[in-house]
């Protein structure tokens, strides 16, 4: 699909028929190939392929053709989701348009493209969509960390602080919800930083100039410094995901650890009275106790005191 945004300020969707040559922004949202000849032909670049997109190389991602530039940058989706995600977005600046090219949609540029749609001033230089768009994608990555802080911090609370229950200890299904949630935020962690990297690479490979705004120069310059606290921030949760991910480790380990105590103590406790049992269990002919009327009840009381001796030597040393 395309989608239009003209120099009145007029947004347009659909397919190749709705491209006009006084476009600002032709978003591209997983073209055809019927859709990438239309928008060749309109500007006069090449669009790239998503295989082409997709590739890793430095060189391939942030390149300059003439007077046309084309960057791409992996862009987090679906954070709020079960199956986050970076997908490949291409910005191609060739001259008085911006072309994005995308086979996924961004929170923020989904929001960009609602807010065109309301009434607004035109905006007439595609150096400010683009700056627009980064700018809404970075404010997007300062949501999704601040929740991926959240998270971990209510985690640590649970791990570390109880105050009203001392006792308690978290059972193992909160544990498991614990180590899902960890995980999910590291992950999730991890793709906002490859974002944040891109950006930050596409920001410094920018020039100011071409963006023909009187402010381009210092809104690029926030938007760096933006990224460089961003990715600090991103790098100290990651830290603390890993501490957390120890910590909730060690207390699946505690718990196990006192399971098996139980079993040991319980193991101890009914050995001598197994003893005793045995002993009377025996088919000597000669065992005077089996022909006096206490020798039961005697049994009985030698297994109880047997099974309360160790259990007060136990929590007499504090093993218990």
């Amino acid at each position: 699909m395309i989608s239009v945004y003209s120099a009145d300020g007029r947004l347009s969707r659909g397919g190749p028929e709705i491209l006009v040559p006084d476009a600002v922004w032709i978003d591209l949202l997983s073209p055809t190939p019927e859709e990438e000849d239309a928008v060749e032909s309109l500007v006069g670049t090449d669009v790239p392929t998503r295989e082409e997109m997709q590739e890793i190389e430095a060189s391939s991602r942030l390149s300059r053709h003439g007077d046309h530039l084309a960057m791409t940058v992996p862009v987090l989706t679906d954070s709020s989701g079960l199956n986050p995600q970076n997908v490949a977005l291409t910005f191609i600046l060739a001259g008085e348009r911006l072309i994005t090219v995308r086979y996924g949609t961004p929170q923020a540029v989904a929001a960009y493209l609602e807010r065109l749609e309301r009434p607004h001033p035109p905006v007439s230089k595609a150096g400010e969509v683009l700056l627009s768009l980064v700018e809404a994608l970075v404010d997007r990555l300062a949501d999704v960390l601040e929740r991926i802080a959240a998270e971990q911090d209510a985690i640590s609370h649970r791990i570390f602080h109880h105050p009203n229950r001392p006792r308690r200890r978290s059972s193992s299904r909160d544990l498991e919800v614990m180590l899902r949630t960890i995980g999910r935020g590291g992950d999730l962690q991890s793709k906002a930083h490859d974002t944040i990297m891109g950006l930050r690479r596409m920001v410094v490979f920018l020039p100011d100039e071409r963006l023909g705004l009187s402010d381009g120069k210092v809104r690029i310059k926030t938007v760096g410094r933006d990224l460089q606290s961003l990715a600090e921030y991103a790098t100290f949760l990651a830290n603390k995901v890993a501490f957390l991910l120890d910590a909730t480790l060690g207390m699946i380990n505690i718990q196990q650890n006192h399971i098996i105590k139980l079993f040991s103590v319980m193991a101890v406790l009914l050995m001598p009275p197994t003893l005793v049992a045995s002993i009377y269990g025996m088919n000597f002919r000669h065992m005077p106790e089996l022909d006096h009327p206490w020798g039961y009840p005697a049994a009985l009381l030698l297994m109880l005191v047997a099974a309360l001796v160790p259990y007060w030597l136990f929590k007499r040393k504090g093993w218990l």
